[in-house]
């Protein structure tokens, strides 16, 4: 298994991303970073079971924390959040 980190998950890239590897398997996604579409982040948090999950807008971030509190990916939030998970 590789792992993957995909910034900015929840747009068109991303999620074309997330597509081909649920499609081709092989990869644990590791990371996944988003900043507005909350709603799609928190779907996808469920569905791939990410390591971290990255917001930099803190608002949008304390309303991700609350949504996905039940499940074991950590949130990172701020503009620090994205180099720490591309590290």
């Amino acid at each position: 298994m590789k792992n993957v980190v995909i910034l900015g998950s929840t747009g068109s890239i991303g999620t074309q991303s997330l597509e081909v590897i649920s499609e081709k398997g092989g990869f644990s996604v590791l990371a996944i970073s988003g900043n507005s579409n909350i709603e799609l982040l928190e779907k996808q948090v469920r569905e791939y079971c990410p390591k971290f999950v990255a917001v930099p807008n803190e608002e949008k971030a304390e309303e991700l924390g609350l949504k996905i509190k039940d499940t074991s990916t950590k949130l990172l939030s701020g503009k620090e959040s994205l180099e720490y998970i591309a590290s």
